[in-house]
């Protein structure tokens, strides 16, 4: 499914759940920076997790969106500029582009909810569009999230021993800039390795407590003895599926 947005034309592989009603809960799923610069098996990952998640779930659409500029293992490609992978394209455009697919996704499949699940920088364009567009989604999950973009920043040039091109301005937005404008209605859910050396569990649990501060629904999981890429993890699919019965038993009470 191609959409349009912000002028844009985005891939967006769709997964359905193999019994649906009328109206499914709309899962949306963003991948990380690095897309691609991995093996071809890598490179599909945020699909792949997509596809988990309809097969273990009933009543599920979803959505696995193929962020600006970035080319998946079948070649094809969404419009837009995919940056330097340096937390630099997390723009307001890219932000409100994301927004604005979800919204014709909306559309088009009518869901009784909507969540928002992504990983590293994909986790942090979530955070954005959360404060960014407050009524966008019922729930997020966010895993490795670099939350705090300045500290994010400075973390990764003193890993890459003072690499100059992560002191190059960005004009991206932070979710922990934004944690303030998050609807205390968002169920809001973090996934971190113990061990991630790009995006340590402090910077989830930064924003965590923000949240947390203004009585939002927030936890956080650590994954004790793993790194940066956990979304494939069972405990991540385990926190998804929580998350999305917790509101549909919402729903029935």
């Amino acid at each position: 499914m191609w959409i349009k947005a912000k002028g844009l034309r985005l891939k967006t592989s769709i997964f359905r759940s193999a019994k649906l009603s009328d109206h499914p809960v709309l899962v949306v799923v963003l991948h990380g920076d690095l897309l691609g610069v991995w093996s071809i098996p890598k490179s599909t990952y945020h699909y792949a997790f997509a596809r988990q998640a309809a097969m273990k779930m009933d009543n599920l659409i979803v959505a696995a969106i193929l962020r600006p500029g970035y080319r998946d293992s079948t070649g094809q490609q969404s419009e837009g500029d995919r940056g330097e992978a340096t937390g630099d394209n997390y723009t307001s455009e890219v932000v409100d582009a994301i927004a604005q697919a979800m919204d014709q996704l909306k559309k088009t499949f009518h869901p009784a909810h909507t969540v928002l699940a992504g990983h590293s920088g994909g986790a942090a364009i979530i955070g954005d569009i959360l404060g960014r567009w407050p009524g966008a989604a019922d729930a997020a999950l966010m895993v490795s999230c670099p939350c705090d973009l300045a500290a994010w920043r400075h973390h990764m040039q003193q890993v890459q021993n003072g690499n100059a091109i992560w002191s190059v301005p960005v004009h991206s937005l932070s979710p922990l800039d934004l944690a303030d404008k998050v609807s205390p209605s968002v169920r809001v859910r973090l996934v971190v390795g113990g061990n991630d050396p790009l995006a340590p569990p402090a910077m989830s649990q930064g924003y965590a407590d923000r949240l947390r501060n203004r009585g939002d629904d927030v936890s956080v999981t650590v994954l004790p003895g793993l790194e940066h890429e956990i979304l494939l993890e069972p405990a991540t699919l385990g926190a998804l599926t929580a998350l999305v019965k917790g509101l549909e038993t919402q729903v029935q009470r």
